[in-house]
């Protein structure tokens, strides 16, 4: 029994299909379908249609469902004279054709008449086995009738699936994938994957993040200069966020490209990369000579979509490794600023505003008074967030050494160099930088860190090509840079691109009422780890509140660390408090200096001093001066000097 499919709406090709037994019929995206349904509800392979036991039937193969008369097909249904097949917003009606059945052709190629989109030959029906001369774009796989009529054969989908040396170009490339490091290498590899195994002409990656300033990538590298990637498949792929397949239609004829930029080409594929539902990047993949097939798409499909999965797991790495090192190069600290006094509720204003801008930030303050603090909460704050934060402290690493860490190094570049290392920079892309100590930089490096800065690339010791990177930098130093201008120390350029943004952070003698919700917090984790419920009686608190703190938020930090665990009980008294003075000495007058700049005169007048503020207390002078407490004792001997000198000295200028 003959029949026919007729599409009566929706867009399908070809709307006509003859129906013979032996020979069954699909239907879906797919261009090698019997009719193409250009319908977003359709699968590449939604249904097929064939003759079983005296019946036609039609069997459902897609995601979203086919109906038969209205009714949903639950495997597969009988079809009748005049049966509406519905698939998404197409409708397919099927009829019988009077006439003697056709005897099924043998297993072999043959075609449907569906032409390629750029062959400019006719649509239409045509069961004869071609030539070989004929365009193999013409021409469309049989299908095979056996005993599992009904399901799919390997001879019906061998033109959609992945054949085996595809399969091994996509598991080689996700193996090197794995071993790759570095994300520009990790793009250069996918596309280099995707024109060898699809002979493409050009393939190339766009970022479509404003901020990110990474270039594009196109390969081959001969392509790179010449070629220019479609500024409106872009366009396409960033507002419809799905695969563009510019002539993935075969109902048009000989069709040209819509831009010049495409115009060289038979044919391009424009693929979206996104991650947590945010487009940051698009795959253009263009072709000469003849079109893409099935397959081809979607094997680029597969590449493109696990580059955007290890592109993101590489951002997560890098975080990861930055938080590592930051939390085992210092001490725990607080993740916020604490205090709600107004020196610090006018800092966490600054704060507001300086981090959602790209801008370099340069934090003065004290040491010890938070500023790798600050530096977190502008990270956190800000629109990369998401990166990694890299801490370095520039004064912790040898000046000879600096350039390498910050710049990172190739494998060879110098002794013991045996393998490429990222530098801190590398490290940072697309994060943030932060630079504590940032005056103790040597010239050198302020040269090399004012280009990054300016956004020009650098080059890593021992390397031959420049690295270009996406970080924000935000500086910290105690030191008054203006004098260190002066002094010529540092850059006056560099100064001026670091404090575009300045921040100051107070030290704690400027916001002592903050020092009892400190004191909370401190005396709260230190609960924990001594396994005691710490407190502090009201002269404790009065006498913190009276210090001055030098060393600000950090000696307090040791002062209570260090009282709980010297204190016996859980309640911490004034008495107990590890602070030798409530205030800081009264300032020296000219008399109390040093006669000369003598070695031993400045010695002398070093340990005077000490015993007066410590009120002739032996062992805690030798801890001021830094030198053991025998050591101490000797040179009082040496020098004659009295311990009852110190004591009677502070009495005299009470």
């Amino acid at each position: 029994m003959r029949a026919r499919l007729k599409v009566e709406a929706g867009e399908g090709s070809p709307t006509l299909f003859e129906l013979a037994p032996g020979q069954p019929a699909t239907l879906g995206r797919s261009r090698d379908s019997s009719v193409v349904l250009k319908d977003d509800l359709a699968s590449r392979l939604h249904a097929k249609v064939y003759y079983e036991d005296g019946r036609w039937v039609v069997r459902d193969f897609g995601l979203n469902g086919t109906k038969v008369n209205g009714t949903k097909v639950s495997g597969a249904a009988e079809l009748n004279d005049g049966s509406v097949i519905q698939i998404g917003d197409a409708v397919v009606r099927f009829h019988t054709v009077a006439g003697p059945a056709i005897t099924p052709p043998p297993t072999g190629p043959r075609t449907n008449g569906l032409s390629h989109p750029l062959s400019g030959t006719k649509t239409g029906t045509d069961h004869r086995t071609p030539a070989p001369s004929e365009s193999p774009h013409a021409t469309k796989t049989g299908f095979n009738v056996d005993r599992f009529a009904g399901r799919l054969t390997d001879t019906e989908v061998a033109a959609s699936q992945l054949k085996v040396d595809e399969l091994t170009a996509l598991c080689r490339f996700m193996t090197a994938a794995v071993e790759t490091k570095d994300a520009h290498e990790l793009i250069r590899l996918a596309l280099r994957v995707i024109v060898n195994q699809t002979t493409a002409k050009v393939a190339g990656y766009l970022n479509l993040d404003p901020n990110d300033p990474t270039p594009r990538f196109i390969l081959p590298d001969t392509a790179a200069v010449d070629s220019t990637l479609s500024r409106r498949l872009t366009e396409r792929v960033r507002n419809e966020r799905k695969t563009i397949w510019l002539f993935n239609d075969p109902t048009k004829g000989d069709v040209r490209p819509p831009t010049e930029s495409l115009f060289a080409y038979h044919d391009a594929l424009c693929l979206p990369l996104s991650t947590k539902g945010e487009l940051y990047a698009a795959v253009h993949v263009y072709r000469t000579g003849s079109a893409f097939a099935d397959r081809d798409a979607r094997f680029i499909e597969a590449v493109s979509g696990y580059l955007g999965k290890s592109l993101e797991l590489h951002r997560h790495r890098r975080k990861l490794e930055a938080e590592n090192n930051r939390l085992r190069a210092s001490v725990p600290t607080a993740d916020e600023l604490i205090g709600d006094s107004n020196a610090m509720m006018g800092l966490r204003q600054q704060i507001a505003k300086a981090a959602p801008l790209p801008f370099t930030v340069l934090i003065h303050g004290e040491s010890g008074s938070g500023k790798e603090l600050v530096a977190q909460a502008l990270h956190r704050q800000s629109v990369r967030t998401a990166g990694p934060l890299v801490v370095v402290n520039c004064a912790a690493i040898a000046p000879t050494l600096l350039e390498a860490e910050l710049f990172g190094y190739r494998k060879g570049a110098f002794s013991g160099a045996d393998r490429d290392h990222p530098g801190l920079f590398e490290q940072a892309d697309e994060g943030t930088l932060f630079l504590d100590e940032v005056g103790e930089l040597s010239l050198d490096c302020q040269a090399k860190l004012l280009r990054v800065i300016e956004g020009k690339p650098f080059r890593p010791v021992g390397g031959t090509k420049d690295v270009k990177v996406d970080v924000r930098v935000v500086a910290a130093t105690h030191r008054d840079l203006d004098k260190e201008v002066k002094a010529a120390k540092f850059r006056q350029d560099l100064l001026f691109r670091l404090k575009v943004i300045p921040l100051k952070v107070p030290p704690l003698r400027e916001h002592a009422e903050d020092i009892p919700e400190l004191a909370g917090f401190f005396l709260e984790r230190l609960s924990v780890q001594c396994r005691k419920t710490f407190h502090l009686k009201p002269a404790a608190m009065r006498k913190l509140q009276a210090y001055t703190w030098p060393g600000n938020v950090r000696q307090l930090r040791a002062v209570l660390e260090s009282t709980a665990v010297m204190c016996e009980t859980d309640t911490i008294d004034a008495a107990d408090l590890a602070i030798t003075a409530i205030t800081e000495a009264a300032p020296t007058n000219g008399s109390e200096l040093p006669n000369s700049l003598s070695m031993d005169e400045l010695e002398t007048w070093a340990i005077r001093k000490a015993l007066k503020q410590t009120s002739g207390n032996v062992s805690r002078a030798s801890q001021i001066l830094g030198m053991s407490r025998d050591t101490l004792h000797t040179k009082l001997k040496k020098k004659g000097i009295a311990r009852d000198e110190a004591t009677a000295d502070a009495g005299d200028g009470a």
